[in-house]
């Protein structure tokens, strides 16, 4: 799997605890729109279509952990 970087695995391990772009925002103090963007990227990264597929590709491949 195409490497993360540190800020999109801490992004995901937030989404994967069920956070939304705006609660991520406000817990890492950026703005929910650089959230979304750093989503998408992750989710070019891992070849996936929505969130969802992102957590589960990623607890597979070990990325984020439960």
């Amino acid at each position: 799997a195409p490497v993360l970087t540190e800020r999109e695995r801490e992004i995901l391990q937030w989404v994967y605890n069920g956070k939304s772009n705006g609660e991520v925002g406000a817990i890492l103090d950026i703005s929910p729109l650089t959230v979304k963007n750093h989503v998408q990227k992750i989710l070019r990264k891992l070849n996936v279509v929505n969130r969802a597929q992102a957590v589960g590709k990623a607890l597979d491949s070990r990325i984020i952990g439960p």
